[in-house]
């Protein structure tokens, strides 16, 4: 096998709109930490070559990953259905709600972090181990639920043992910083992937396993939907959480011995999930211009903060729902890609959504806990994929999916299928 990696600064100007908080509506201010593009890629023993790319993005909109793939396989041959374009999924990072210059950039610097992964490839050697850590996630739903706190870890090496790579998967938002924050940060996965740098040598990279119910300490989605300030939510926290990953991956990975393999192999489909019904648009718009007067009117009355708070989240509800009304392709079949990439013994999937942590388990459950991760926010994004249960009891991610229940189980076993396809490590 040969290994090739690279790093690209992807930093917009400042002033530019910041994603991942509707509450947020100014532009950066500053920039606390550098936002990369980090790239991987690999070439078998037969010729089969594969890209991984993680960018401190909410997540690759379809339009980068457009021009991106396309300045790929124009400059590598390495054709779509073996690139993963994944986002960290930060959310102190530019926009990409419509098309600018600023996006075409960074577009171009993605691109040319995977070109410079191509060419830098050498013959080098791979292992995968997996670790864990404590004191960052929790469950954020109402009745709780699970976290995993594993850390998979995989360690690059050229044969003459000089670092190339370590990839590092690990499940929860990176949503340290909140509405409140706007400076760039790449948050935690920023820290964990620069002390790595550091310490190791060669370039991390750090793709955000399941994580669509749990976030670090557990603080309400609901919260951050409408602006509340949690405590905890500082820089300083994001600095120990990616410590705390960070040494977790420095030990794994020098507990591992690389070996050489020629196992690379890769392949991702569009698969069509059902959508839930929802209501006459018309009807939505007008429940939810309703629901923001009502909520106008009780935060102008000064009633008690939690009337107040109350009535803030029923009006951010109805407008959620009524923008998925508006939708055009409300009636379709929902579309999201997913992927597998093999490359020595570490299976790694991606899916374009927020997977819950019970949907990754079960994934793993059924590749090899061991040596398989999962990527949410890869390939774009459809939203939350919650579990079956979580629809029956509510609350903000079922809201926020576009999904029918039972929809997130059978994509994890679709996503099974299409990893099984590949060659035995």
């Amino acid at each position: 096998m040969k290994a090739g990696a690279a790093r690209v600064e992807i930093t917009p100007p400042l002033g530019y709109k910041m994603d991942g908080f509707e509450a947020r509506t100014s532009g950066a201010t500053g920039i606390h930490d550098p936002l990369y593009a980090r790239a991987l890629v690999a070439e078998g023993d037969d010729g089969t070559t594969v890209a991984l790319m993680v960018a401190d993005l909410l997540h690759v909109d379809t339009r980068l990953q457009e021009q991106v793939a396309a300045e790929v396989l124009a400059a590598t041959g390495i054709p779509r259905h073996r690139l993963q374009l994944a986002g960290t999924h930060t959310h102190s990072g530019p926009a990409q709600h419509e098309p600018s210059e600023v996006e075409r950039e960074i577009g171009r610097k993605i691109a040319a972090a995977v070109i410079g992964a191509w060419e830098a490839r050498r013959e080098a050697v791979i292992a995968t181990g997996v670790g864990t850590v404590t004191g960052i996630a929790a469950n954020r739903r109402p009745n709780g639920g699970p976290v995993d706190d594993r850390v998979t870890v995989t360690r690059i090496d050229a044969v003459d043992g000089t670092p190339i790579a370590t990839h590092v998967n690990y499940g929860c938002h990176p949503t340290t910083l909140g509405p409140n924050n706007t400076l760039y940060t790449a948050d935690f996965p920023g820290v964990a992937c620069g002390l790595v740098d550091k310490e190791v040598g060669g370039i991390t990279l750090f793709t955000t396993g399941p994580q669509g119910d749990v976030n670090p300490g557990g603080y309400s989605p609901e919260g951050s939907m409408v602006g509340v300030v949690v405590p905890w939510r500082t820089f300083e926290s994001a600095q120990r959480y990616g410590t705390l990953i960070a040494d977790c991956a420095v030990a794994v990975r020098a507990s591992l011995q690389p070996v050489t393999t020629g196992r690379v192999w890769g392949d991702s489909q569009v698969v069509e999930l059902a959508r839930k019904r929802l209501p006459d648009a018309a009807q939505a718009a007008a429940a939810a211009t309703l629901a923001r007067q009502a909520s106008d009117a009780v935060t102008a009355a000064n009633l008690t903060d939690d009337a107040t708070y109350h009535a803030l989240v029923a009006a951010a509800y109805a407008e959620l729902i009524a923008i998925q009304a508006a939708d055009p392709d409300r009636d379709g079949p929902v579309r999201v890609r997913a992927s597998a990439l093999a490359i020595g013994p570490l299976l790694h999937l991606g899916i374009g959504g927020e997977i819950f942590v019970g949907l990754g388990q079960r994934i793993r459950a059924a590749l090899g806990d061991s040596t398989t991760c999962v990527a949410a926010l890869c390939d774009g994004t459809i939203g939350y994929i919650p579990t079956a249960d979580a629809f029956a009891i509510g609350a903000y991610e079922p809201n926020a999916s576009v999904l029918q229940p039972g929809e997130g189980e059978r994509l994890a076993d679709l996503m099974v299928g299409i990893a099984a396809a590949a060659p035995p490590a």
